[in-house]
């Protein structure tokens, strides 16, 4: 049977269990642990190296005949396993993680979804066949459409923790991170802000224009503007005063809005999603790396002077390093950012991808981290990667600012700024604001208080607390391919910034933390003050 054939066999099949396996209600005291699909997998001594087999656009076909409660089940724990091996992959060594990320691979695309770019792959010669294609680009989608369908029932369960009319609901801002088919926690398949929704739009709109989608998903582009957002805006919540509706056409044009009316929090009715077709943060396109070459052997710059850098960091300087990458890792990083179908959370002026849910399936992130540790063996050496992401930022939400006061529970913090130069519409600012106090040892060395203590709600709390200690800050400004690397102790914030709205002109910045952040020994202060000097590395070509 041609491969063709069986794939849409496989669907025609999912499809129909599905409808005959699906339960009147969910049972949510299910215990999904109990759930078949990894166990014969992920209790193993990780050595599954088989490729991944898709034969739906969601989730594996040992789901297929679970219905309702078990696909939902299976996700979560799929999540769950996701969450385990990244911690695994973080401490452990180079040979280890080759298998671990083949596991983590496995449970994203299980709890994601398969990408467009693979689904298509996986169909072999249909890639030259145009009618064929675009056959296999609406049972992708159609599929996603279906499978996004099987969640209403959950979500009718968890939507009754929220209070608020029926259709849509404003709830406050969540940090913590759950599954995404929970409602209660940034990154699920139900929260968002319209800024979210939007960053969605242009990103399938600029896949659509660099072929990496067919130009079917430019259908969803035009629902989310002027379907879905528009809808989500008219909510009464969203009203400047009352009677005065918030005509929302777009993110430039409207009225009668409150003013944060793009970031507020809202819970998307089951009918938005369906009329996304399934897509919203959903895995529907993940980047393929050049490979590396002896015509392109390193990431980081190899004529930088890192015995210099090294000494001067442990000398407690804040280090500044232009010219940080090679061209080819720059550009290959920035266009996993912008490609990637990967930012799931979000804040109030970015949206946020991270180590355990793709980024470390890049490969030019994983040269990146081993060079940093070649490079600074000092510094790093075999210090375990904390953790890791990418921030995207909004330019029409720039005068909410970015991240506030806050310090990472890590030892070192490398921030490394990807767009381009000509998107920065102020050079002096766009960057980093470090200052020289540390938070109270007793809140970095406990992560409950630690989680409070960097909540944006503390930020004022924050602020009068360094001014009551006397604390200091330097300024690092934005510059692409340009790197702050310093002591993750130390409480910093991101600068005002000004960029060109489009989708190619976003702030982005990508952030390693290394290390535990809590091995103290010997610092009895309660306040931990540190240098309040940045070292300037001019970069192999000099000059900024």
């Amino acid at each position: 049977m041609p491969g063709f054939v069986r794939l849409f066999a496989a669907i025609a099949a999912t499809i129909a269990a599905v409808e005959s396996h699906t339960p009147s209600h969910f049972n949510s005291t299910v215990d999904k642990e109990s759930i078949p699909v990894m166990s014969h997998l992920l209790t193993t001594d990780l050595t599954f190296t088989h490729a991944i087999q898709v034969t739906t656009t969601s989730i594996h076909s040992d789901g297929n005949q679970l219905g309702l409660t078990g696909r939902i089940a299976q996700m979560d724990n799929c999540w769950r396993k996701l969450k385990k091996y990244t911690r695994v992959m973080m401490v452990d060594g180079v040979g280890e993680s080759e298998r671990v990320l083949t596991i983590s691979k496995y449970c994203l695309r299980c709890t994601r979804g398969i990408p467009y770019n693979e689904y298509v792959l996986d169909l072999g010669s249909l890639s030259s066949d145009p009618a064929a294609l675009k056959g296999a680009s609406y049972s992708y989608i159609n599929g996603m459409t279906n499978d996004a369908r099987l969640l209403h029932e959950y979500y009718e369960i968890q939507q009754n923790e929220i209070l608020g009319p029926e259709g849509i609901f404003n709830i406050p801002t969540l940090d913590r991170f759950v599954p995404p088919t929970e409602v209660g926690g940034k990154g699920n398949f139900y929260l968002t802000t319209i800024a979210h929704l939007e960053h969605h739009a242009e990103q399938l709109e600029y896949l659509v224009s660099v072929h990496k989608l067919p130009n079917l998903y430019l259908e969803v582009v035009a629902t989310i503007r002027h379907i879905v957002v528009p809808q989500i805006a008219s909510s009464s919540t969203s009203s400047s005063a009352p009677g005065v509706p918030c005509v929302y056409v777009s993110s430039s044009e409207r009225s009668g809005c409150v003013e944060g009316v793009r970031r507020s929090t809202f819970l998307l009715a089951p009918w938005m999603i369906d009329q996304m077709r399934g897509s919203f943060n959903r895995l529907l396109y993940m980047p393929k790396a050049v490979p590396r070459s002896y015509k392109n052997p390193f990431c980081l710059n190899p004529e930088l002077d890192w015995k210099t850098l090294e000494d001067r960091y442990l000398e407690g300087d804040v280090l500044q390093i232009d010219s940080l990458m090679t061209d080819v890792c720059l550009r290959e990083l920035r266009r996993f950012a912008q490609e990637g179908t990967l930012f799931y959370d979000f804040k109030r002026s970015y949206f946020g991808a991270y180590l355990d849910e793709g980024v470390r399936e890049f490969d030019w992130i994983n040269i990146l981290i081993d060079e940093f540790r070649e490079r600074f063996p000092r510094v790093i050496g075999s210090m375990p990667l904390s953790t890791a992401w990418f921030y995207k930022y909004d330019s029409l939400e720039s005068h909410a600012g970015g991240i506030g006061i806050h310090a990472d529970q890590a030892a070192v913090n490398i921030n490394i700024w990807l767009t381009e130069d000509d998107a920065n519409l102020d050079k002096t600012s766009g960057g980093l604001v470090i200052y020289d106090t540390a938070p109270p040892r007793e809140e970095v060395y406990d992560p409950e208080k630690f989680f409070v203590w960097n909540q944006d709600i503390m930020e004022g709390y924050r602020q009068n607390w360094l001014k009551e200690h006397g604390a200091k800050n330097i300024t690092v400004p934005f510059k692409e391919n340009r790197a702050a690397v310093f002591d993750s102790k130390r409480l910093h914030a991101t600068d005002t910034y000004h960029f060109k709205p489009g989708y190619t002109n976003r702030r982005i910045n990508l952030t390693l933390l290394f290390g535990d952040g809590r091995d103290q020994e010997g610092k009895t202060d309660e306040v931990e003050k540190m240098s309040n000097k940045v070292f300037k590395n001019m970069g192999a070509t000099g000059g900024y």
